[in-house]
């Protein structure tokens, strides 16, 4: 493996076992089999790949570096120009995580790179193909950050609101990582069907027996003091689903909300 940095951040570190860095993008690139690119934006992708522009024809071409759909295929087509093969990837962890099995990575763009490179790419993580066009990748890592980011607040208004009664948050973790992990996923393969479907029988939990629940959980932040901002975009959100006719539908129906769908 051969690294290069373009602002020589690694100069002053030590190479890891089996790793030598190069003194240019000329020697990383005459180097590599597979040139992988992970800086800070889609235009430091774009500046580093005009600086080797007389060294990228017929490359395969990695690219890890977080941005929309539109960036990609916009790198895409520039390395199409040039005879070179693009692959664009999202890293859905955190840089500690990388070379750990269970690790997700989603890919998507060339599958001949994808094929020709599938047992490096494993150690990087758990390698998934989304398919040839290339800013599908971009688009789960955005998709799914939102996922990771709606829970994650979810979690923070859990541990304030138990830490009004001087529950300590790594008291209740374990609890919430063994419902998610199993009720929680439960219903989130349910709610997959019933979204594809478009289908969504309250046979279970519907919105109208939801939305006094969520009253409750209202009037406990108010009364401790919490910010209440994320509860009550729940509950309005329920609200107009209520008003768009899915009162006797499940929670999964909000979705038709989100859609964007005209209320009745």
């Amino acid at each position: 493996m051969t690294v290069w940095d373009e602002d020589t951040v690694l100069a002053d570190t030590l190479p890891a076992r089996g790793v030598s860095r190069a003194d240019s993008l000329r020697t990383a690139f005459a180097a590599a089999s597979l040139i992988l690119l992970c800086v800070e934006d889609y235009d430091a992708v774009q500046r580093v790949l005009e600086r080797a522009e007389s060294h990228v024809g017929g490359v395969d071409v990695l690219n890890l570096t977080s941005g929309t759909s539109a960036e990609a295929e916009q790198v895409e087509a520039w390395l199409d120009a040039r005879g070179s093969h693009y692959l664009d990837a999202a890293l859905m962890a955190h840089p500690e995580h990388v070379g750990k099995p269970d690790t997700v990575l989603v890919y998507s763009g060339s599958g001949e790179v994808f094929e020709r490179h599938e047992t490096l790419l494993a150690h990087l993580g758990g390698a998934t193909y989304l398919g040839k066009s290339v800013g599908t990748a971009a688009l789960y890592d955005v998709a799914m950050l939102g996922l990771a980011w709606a829970t994650l607040i979810g979690f923070l208004q859990t541990a304030a609101l138990l830490g009004t009664a001087q529950v300590p948050a790594a008291t209740v973790a374990p609890l919430l990582t063994r419902w998610l992990s199993t009720t929680v996923s439960d219903v989130i393969a349910d709610y997959a069907r019933q979204v594809d479907e478009q289908h969504y029988p309250g046979d279970e939990e519907w919105l109208e027996l939801d939305a006094p629940l969520m009253d409750h959980l209202i009037e406990a932040g108010r009364t401790r003091g919490l910010d209440n901002a994320l509860p009550e975009l729940i509950k309005s959100l329920t609200d107009r689903g209520i008003d768009a006719g899915h009162g006797r539908n499940s929670f999964a129906s909000l979705v038709e909300v989100l859609r964007g769908a005209p209320t009745g």
